[in-house]
């Protein structure tokens, strides 16, 4: 059973959080995506976050100057690699690889092109590659077995009907069912999938009316996030930095 109390704190979040969204004037407008991100972040994601990690937007880079495209919200880890922040509020940068959990999509109402932009999205994320956290006695790095950014698509609402956000899109990625570009779907008043790496399954969760479904998203996010940070190991950041070997002095 959930403990009522911190179950209570985070329904309060979310219905804040969901108030919100609905009430911003012309939701549907481009010039809207900076209202519901800020929404997200502060309502929704700030709000379960420890002080081992933090969320801003921005974009995903890797030691090669491989760039995401702009994502709206990425939780971080604050100990691994430091990133690039450019606002005063300290949240939007471009931020390493290696220090980065969740990749979020965070929509105001969920349609097929917004499904297929974010996919593209999830695509360029996956190509990203991480130096190694973890380095053997004389200093070589090791592989390992890392934890990849994890994308998910966050929607406040949907314009679906007749079938769920998973049918939907399963239609629109080909390989949804083995190796899903996005690994976690959440759309608020239909549910909550999560796509299982190892039994290659989706898992479902129905809304409910305390919005439960937005609940155990949340939830998923924090179980994960211990593991992705210690899978990560101890990365080196002088490869984002130092253009050359140094050379030895005879």
């Amino acid at each position: 059973m959930p403990n009522d109390l911190f179950r209570d704190f985070i329904s309060d979040a979310v219905c804040t959080a969901i108030k919100k969204a609905q009430r911003a004037p012309c939701v549907d407008h481009p010039g809207m995506t900076g209202e519901i991100r800020e929404i997200a972040l502060k309502d929704i994601f700030r709000p379960i976050l420890t002080n081992v990690a933090d969320v801003g937007y921005g974009k995903i880079t890797d030691h090669r100057g491989h760039l995401s495209k702009e994502t709206d919200v990425i939780i971080y880890s604050k100990d691994i690699n430091p990133p690039i922040l450019y606002d005063p509020k300290g949240v939007r940068g471009v931020f390493p690889a290696e220090t980065c959990l969740y990749a979020i999509e965070v929509k105001s109402k969920t349609n097929s092109t917004e499904i297929r932009d974010a996919i593209d999205k999830a695509r360029v994320i996956r190509e990203m590659k991480y130096t190694s956290g973890i380095y053997d006695e004389f200093g070589n790095a090791c592989q390992h077995r890392l934890t990849i950014i994890m994308n998910a698509f966050f929607s406040f609402s949907s314009n679906l009907t007749e079938k769920s956000e998973l049918e939907r899109y399963l239609e629109l990625d080909p390989e949804g069912n083995t190796n899903p570009k996005i690994n976690v779907i959440c759309v608020v008043g239909s549910g909550y999938w999560y796509f299982n790496e190892r039994e290659k399954c989706w898992y479902y969760w129905e809304p409910t009316q305390d919005h439960g479904e937005v609940i155990a998203f949340l939830g998923g996010v924090m179980n994960t996030i211990p593991d992705a940070i210690v899978s990560r190991g101890r990365p080196r950041f002088g490869k984002y930095i130092i253009n050359k070997m140094g050379t030895k002095v005879p």
